[in-house]
Formats: C-alpha cells, sequence, structure tokens
C-alpha cells in the first residue's frame, strides 16, 4: 500500500521540482501509523493536491503510549525518510531531532516567541524609554498532554530592564495547571538620564553646568537614575565623566558645614541664651549635628534652625 502510494504521490509531484518539505522538530499524531503530513511543512512551488496526497505516506509505528514523546535523531530521521520515500527523502529538510507525540497537542517555538513577546510588551507599555526584548531563552516546543488543554504564561507581577523570568503552564479545561515550563528574555531599556559632563570629587557642588544628558541601558545600570529635580546638591563621592548621576550620590548641601562657627541658642520656658559653637558636623535645616560650646568646651547636640544658628529647646 505504501509502494502504491508513494508511486503515485511521487509521479504527481515529480515535475514539481521546485519545492522542499520542512520537518518539524515536534509533531503530534493521532492514528497508529505516523504519516509524512503529521510531521512536516511543504514549501514552494507545488500543488496543494499533489501535498495532500504526498503527506497521506505512511511512516512508522506511532508511539503506543498517549502523552508520551518518542525522540528520533537527525541521522535515525533520515534513514527512515529515505526507507519509506526514496529519492523523494532528498527533498527534506530535517532538524537536529524530532519529538513525536501520540495524542495531546504541540506549540511550536515561533508561537512561544510571540507569546512571550506580546506579554513583556504588555507589560513594559507603562514603562519609560525604548523596550527591546533580546536573548530568549524559551524551550523548542511544548506538547500538551491534551489536546482540549491550552498555554498561557503566568502574569508578570513586575517588569523591570534585565533579566525577566517566564512561567508557561499548561491549563485544563477546568482551569486547574497540569505542569509549568520555565523560560526567560532580556529586556534593554534605553532610557536618557542626568549625567556628569566632567569628573567630579566627593562634595564637589552639582551645577547646572556640570550636568549633560546621555541614553543609557537601564539594564545595566546599578541604581536609581536621578530624575533632574530638586537641589541644591552635592555628590557623596567620586564621578568619572559621562557618569549617570544616582539618587544615592547626592546629598542636599548642607545650611552649617563642619568646622564653621555658629550661634547655639538655649531656650527654655523662662530663658533664652546665645553663645557662640563650632558645628562638629555639616547639617540641614531640622538635622540634629553635635557643637561645640567655645565657652564651656562642652559638646552638645543641637537642631539646626539656618545657616547661622542651631538650637536646644527645653519646654520645662
Amino acid at each position: 500500500m505504501t509502494v502504491c502510494m508513494l508511486a503515485t504521490a511521487g509521479s504527481a509531484v515529480a515535475a514539481e521540482a521546485k519545492w522542499h518539505f520542512t520537518v518539524l522538530p515536534a509533531a503530534v499524531v493521532t492514528g497508529d501509523v505516523v504519516l509524512l503530513g503529521d510531521i512536516a511543512k511543504p514549501s514552494g512551488d507545488i500543488a496543494y493536491k499533489s501535498w495532500q496526497d504526498f503527506a497521506q505516506i505512511k511512516l512508522w509505528p506511532a508511539p503506543r503510549k498517549y502523552g508520551r514523546p518518542m525522540a528520533i535523531t537527525r541521522p535515525k530521521l533520515r534513514n527512515a525518510l529515505q526507507q519509506y520515500l526514496g529519492g523523494m527523502a532528498s527533498k527534506a529538510i530535517l532538524p537536529g531531532s524530532i519529538a513525536i507525540q501520540r495524542g495531546g497537542k504541540v506549540v511550536q517555538k515561533n508561537t512561544l516567541s510571540q507569546m512571550v513577546t506580546r506579554t513583556i510588551s504588555n507589560a513594559t507599555q507603562q514603562l519609560e524609554g525604548e523596550a527591546v526584548l533580546r536573548d530568549m531563552s524559551i524551550p523548542n516546543f511544548i506538547f500538551l498532554r491534551d489536546s482540549k488543554n491550552r498555554l498561557d504564561i503566568e502574569p508578570l507581577r513586575t517588569v523591570q530592564a534585565g533579566r525577566i523570568g517566564i512561567r508557561f503552564r499548561e491549563v485544563d479545561p477546568n482551569g486547574e495547571v497540569v505542569r509549568r515550563v520555565t523560560g526567560g528574555a532580556f529586556l534593554d531599556l534605553w532610557v536618557t538620564v542626568p549625567c556628569t559632563a566632567a569628573p567630579m570629587n566627593r562634595n564637589d557642588l552639582l551645577t547646572p553646568d556640570q550636568i549633560t544628558y546621555e541614553r543609557k541601558n537601564l539594564a545595566y545600570l546599578q541604581g536609581e537614575p536621578w530624575d533632574g529635580k530638586g537641589g541644591p546638591y552635592r555628590v557623596t563621592r567620586t564621578l568619572g565623566a559621562g557618569t549617570p548621576i544616582f539618587e544615592g550620590a547626592l546629598e542636599a548641601i548642607p545650611v552649617v558645614a563642619k568646622g564653621s562657627r555658629i550661634d547655639l541658642v538655649y531656650k527654655g520656658t523662662a530663658i533664652r541664651l546665645s553663645v557662640i559653637a563650632k558645628a562638629m558636623e555639616d547639617g540641614r535645616i531640622g538635622e540634629v549635628i553635635p557643637v561645640r560650646n567655645l565657652q564651656s568646651k562642652r559638646q552638645v547636640y543641637a537642631t539646626v534652625l539656618n545657616d547661622s544658628t542651631v538650637i536646644i529647646e527645653r519646654n520645662r
């Protein structure tokens, strides 16, 4: 029967030379025998009816157990096609191997890739910048155990630049998760951020002329970029030219500088006393810093009131 069908199909396509068929890396069969059309797709100049006849050629026996894939290496696949197809096997484009499952469903890599791209793209719509997805690490295919099951991706809780983990899940008609398959992708997120126009040393004041804006990939930035607002600021560490300015590298400029002389005011319910003191640390308005009373030489802690005054209040 197979020889007869091959002869008929072969003669039908003999004149149609500019075509080939691609054997899929994974396929599902429903019968007892694997058909060529179960595992291959045509390309090129071949009539629809010719392929339909050719696709009905019977190959080897299907796996006996449902939901248990059978793997065939490329060399064995090539030999098997030559055995069943003869010279027509030369039109085959072969994968590295093929997995065949009886029953169920198979989702190929191109569909898996589209699912990942769509999921991450939807999740990045609220992010600023240009999102570029690359380096997907996903299976070449996923077999579903039942044809009625569906494959989806678990919702992403948060999406940030860098490596993103993906979990495919097979769900049955009752909504129960049958199994999960992991994958991932890398997200580049290009944004324009403030950077240093020239090298800066620790405690240098950040002035407008020292700020430039450059396009950077958030996936490789170690920190939260400064939004360019607020100030005045000074930098807390040495920064090279073109370095992104992070929130953690800035601090508000103190109104009281360490070592400066200031008025130390003691304020109680019935008394107010002012003496000259020395700031032992930098201080911003509202901060408590150590100061030294230059009369008594004692060190106390006082709240910064303005650029020239610190205060100690006693309510009773």
